[in-house]
C-alpha cells in the first residue's frame, strides 16, 4: 500500500465537546482519529474543492468523503454526488460526521467556499432548519400528543427551542485561554444532532412515503412470518405470563427507538421510571399477599392438599418480590444503550414480577376454595354446601367477569392492530 506520513505540523488538533481529540489536515480537508495519521496516495480522491471533507481510517483509506455543500456523506465520490436515490441515508451519515467531528469547521462555514467565516451575526440554514424541525415536532405533540411518533417530547422541543431563540453567537474576534471548550464546535454539535435525529425519525417512519388509508408499519414492513421464536413468546405471553410481555414489547421497542434516535437515554429512563412505579404496585400486592397467606396457614386443622397449594402461592409471591426488588436495583444501573439487546427476552423478564402475582393469587384463591369444601382434618365433618357454594358460586361469578375484560381487551387490541382506520383515527 502507498501509505505516507505527513509532517506532523500539517495535521491540526480538534477537541470534540465530549472531551476527546482528532487531527484535521487543513490543506487536504482529511481528518483522522488516529495519533499517526496516515494519507493512502493511491486511493485518496483527486481535486476535491473546499467544501469537502475526507474521513480516513487507521491505515489511511478513505472510510468517507463529505458534501458540506449538498450535506451528503457516503463512502465513495460517486455515491456522495448521485442525488436520485437514498438521499436520506446520506442525510443521515452527513450529520452523524457533524455530530462526531463538530470543531474542525463550523456549521457557519460549510457553505462558505474556502471555509471563509460568515459575519458574526448571521445563523447558517441548518440553524434554521434546526429550529424548523423542532418547531414541526412541537407542533405534533401539541396536535397528537400520546399519538404523536415524535423523537422529542414536548418539554424537550419547548426547552431546545427557547435556547436555540435566545442564542448568541460568540465574538470570533476574541480568543480564549488554551484549552477551554468551543462554544462554537458545541453549537455545531448540538445542532447536527437534531438534524440527525431529524433525519433518521423521516426514514423510521417512512414520512411521505405511503398514501392515505395506509398505515407506515404496513408500507415499510413485510407481512409477518410466522417464526418459532414469534408463536414460542406469543404462546409464553399468552398462557404462563397473561399477555403482559406484549405490553412491554411494544413499550420497550418505543423507548429503544426513540433512544436510536435521538442517541441518548432519555426515553429509556422514562421507561424504566414508568416500570419502577409498576414495580412498586407489584410489590405492595404482594406483601399484602404474603401477609394473607401466612395467616391462613395459621388455621388450625387446616388440610394437607389446602396447604401445599397455600405454600406454593407464598413461593410464588416471594419470588415476584424478589424478583421486582432485584429489577429494580439492576435497571436502575444499565441504561442499553449501545447494546443489542433481544426486546422480547426482555419483554419475558420484565413480565415475571408481574405474572408470578397474579398466579399466587389464583393459587391462593384455589386453597380458598378448597378449603370451604375439604374443612379441617380436626373435624370429621366438612363445612357443608352452605359454605362452599357460595364461595365457589362467587368465585365463578368473579372469574368469568376477569375472563369477559380479558377477552374484550384483546378483541379491541387486535382490532387496533390490524385495522388501519383505526390507526388513522378515521
Amino acid at each position: 500500500m502507498n501509505a505516507s506520513s505527513k509532517n506532523s505540523s500539517s495535521w491540526e488538533e480538534c477537541f470534540h465537546p465530549n472531551g476527546w481529540k482528532y487531527l484535521y489536515h487543513p490543506e487536504l480537508h482529511a481528518i483522522s482519529g488516529s495519533n499517526h495519521p496516515k494519507v493512502n496516495n493511491s486511493t485518496y480522491p483527486k481535486a476535491l474543492d473546499s467544501t469537502f471533507d475526507v474521513l480516513l481510517d487507521q491505515d489511511g483509506e478513505v472510510k468517507l468523503i463529505v458534501d458540506h455543500h449538498q450535506r451528503y456523506a457516503a463512502s465513495t465520490l460517486k455515491e456522495v454526488q448521485d442525488i436520485r436515490e437514498e438521499m436520506d441515508k446520506r442525510r443521515v451519515a452527513y450529520w452523524k460526521f457533524m455530530c462526531d467531528f463538530p470543531a474542525h469547521r463550523p456549521l457557519q462555514d460549510c457553505g462558505a467556499v474556502g471555509g471563509a467565516h460568515s459575519s458574526a451575526n448571521s445563523k447558517c440554514d441548518a440553524f434554521h432548519s434546526a429550529k424548523q424541525v423542532l418547531n414541526f415536532f412541537q407542533m405534533d405533540l401539541l396536535r397528537r400528543r400520546s399519538d404523536s411518533e415524535a423523537p422529542f417530547t414536548l418539554e424537550q422541543c419547548t426547552e431546545l427551542l427557547t435556547y436555540l431563540n435566545a442564542y448568541e453567537e460568540p465574538d470570533i474576534t476574541f480568543t480564549t485561554f488554551p484549552g477551554i471548550p468551543s462554544q462554537i464546535s458545541a453549537f455545531t454539535a448540538l445542532i447536527s444532532w437534531i438534524l440527525w435525529t431529524g433525519v433518521k425519525h423521516k426514514i423510521r417512519h417512512n414520512y411521505g412515503g405511503y398514501m392515505m388509508g395506509e398505515t407506515e408499519q404496513l408500507q415499510h414492513q413485510p407481512s409477518c412470518t410466522v417464526t418459532c421464536t414469534n408463536i414460542l413468546f406469543q404462546f409464553v405471553s399468552s398462557t404462563l405470563l397473561f399477555g403482559a410481555p406484549r405490553s412491554h414489547y411494544e413499550r420497550i421497542s418505543t423507548a429503544l427507538s426513540t433512544m436510536e434516535l435521538q442517541d441518548r437515554t432519555d426515553s429509556w429512563t422514562a421507561f424504566l421510571a414508568r416500570y419502577d412505579q409498576e414495580l412498586t404496585v407489584s410489590n405492595l400486592g404482594s406483601t399484602v399477599l404474603l401477609s394473607s397467606s401466612s395467616a391462613f396457614l395459621a388455621v388450625p386443622g387446616i388440610d394437607n392438599f389446602t396447604r401445599i397449594v397455600t405454600l406454593i402461592s407464598i413461593i410464588l409471591t416471594l419470588g415476584s418480590v424478589m424478583t421486582g426488588l432485584y429489577l429494580q436495583w439492576q435497571t436502575g444501573k444499565v441504561r442499553f444503550k449501545d447494546i443489542d439487546v433481544n426486546k422480547r427476552a426482555l419483554a419475558l423478564v420484565f413480565s415475571i414480577p408481574f405474572a408470578a402475582l397474579v398466579w399466587s393469587i389464583i393459587l391462593f384463591t384455589a386453597s380458598v376454595i378448597m378449603y370451604s369444601v375439604l374443612g379441617t382434618l380436626n373435624s370429621p365433618a366438612t363445612f357443608g354446601s352452605a359454605t362452599w357454594i357460595p364461595t365457589l358460586t362467587v368465585s365463578c361469578v368473579f372469574a368469568v367477569i376477569v375472563g369477559a375484560v380479558v377477552f374484550i381487551f384483546r378483541i379491541v387490541r387486535y382490532k387496533h392492530s390490524r385495522n388501519p382506520e383505526a390507526l388513522l383515527g378515521v
